[in-house]
């Protein structure tokens, strides 16, 4: 039951937009320029039709994709999902190494105050999902002081990333299920799993979307790189700088690397590089 409301979402939007897709390593990427991505965004919020299933948007990163490759269960919510963006530059970067194609970089990051600006244009509140105790109420603290007349029904941090809905303290459940935009920030592939498991339990949801680390770059607790590092692609490196733990994640990245390019070599005139659907 699910799995065939969001895959009418997903065909919904498709059919409606008339966009590609491109597959990296077995994952559609969707064909949104930043601009389309985001009337998008607004045109969901603003249909009130019941009938009309949440948009899931995933941001992929070349982590997410190595990591849906030996996780099936993560692959199979990849290919149900909305939208999938290409969040991470090496994402950008593969698709221009097989098919010619310049996507623009939708990251969770960046789409986290945007989406909440037209919330609030739109009246509709939000709910932030994850994180640390006391980050996420410091990053909602944030964005009201950026974005006026936002409204947030609620924050939580759970104990666990895969509590579902129904054992969430009463109040919270009340807020989250009343919330036409969710913000999951419970990192990959654990955030993307709780949406698919319990975005049918959010009645008053219109979209939902996992966003990383991002509460933490509002709360202050994380610095982002600098504009100039994350324009030409290295904010992994400062991550890396700033928190040396990720070096295990960051071995992803050559493998990622080294994939798309065995793909690409071992494609006679391009005929094993899915086309673009």
């Amino acid at each position: 039951m699910f799995t065939s409301e969001i895959a009418s979402n997903k065909a919904g939007i498709t059919a409606a937009t008339d966009k590609k897709t491109y597959q990296v390593l077995g994952i559609d990427i969707s064909d949104y320029s930043r601009d389309e991505f985001f009337s998008l965004v607004e045109n969901r919020l603003k249909n009130n039709d019941p009938d009309m299933p949440p948009a899931f948007v995933v941001t992929v990163n070349p982590e997410i994709v190595i990591q849906s490759i030996t996780d099936n269960d993560f692959k199979h919510i990849l290919t149900t999902s909305s939208i999938n963006t290409a969040d991470g530059i090496g994402i950008r970067w593969a698709i221009n190494f097989l098919y010619g194609k310049n996507l623009d970089r939708i990251t969770g990051s960046d789409s986290l105050e945007k989406i909440c600006a037209i919330c609030a244009r739109h009246r509709q509140p939000v709910f932030l999902y994850g994180a640390r105790p006391t980050v996420a109420d410091k990053a909602a603290d944030t964005l009201k002081g950026r974005i006026e007349n936002l409204e947030v029904n609620g924050t939580y941090s759970p104990d666990d990333v895969s509590t579902p809905v129904e054992d969430l303290p009463p109040v919270t459940q009340t807020q989250l299920t009343s919330s036409p935009v969710v913000f999951v920030a419970l990192g990959a592939p654990g955030q993307e799993k709780w949406i698919y498991s319990n975005l049918h339990k959010l009645p008053g949801c219109k979209l939902i979307i996992g966003i990383g680390g991002s509460f933490d770059f509002l709360a202050g607790t994380v610095k982002r790189a600098p504009d100039w590092m994350c324009s030409i692609g290295l904010e992994w490196m400062y991550r890396l700088t700033i928190q040396p733990s990720r070096w295990k994640r960051m071995l992803k990245l050559p493998l990622f690397a080294l994939n798309v390019m065995l793909l690409k070599s071992s494609s006679k005139n391009g005929q094993n590089i899915p086309k673009p659907e």
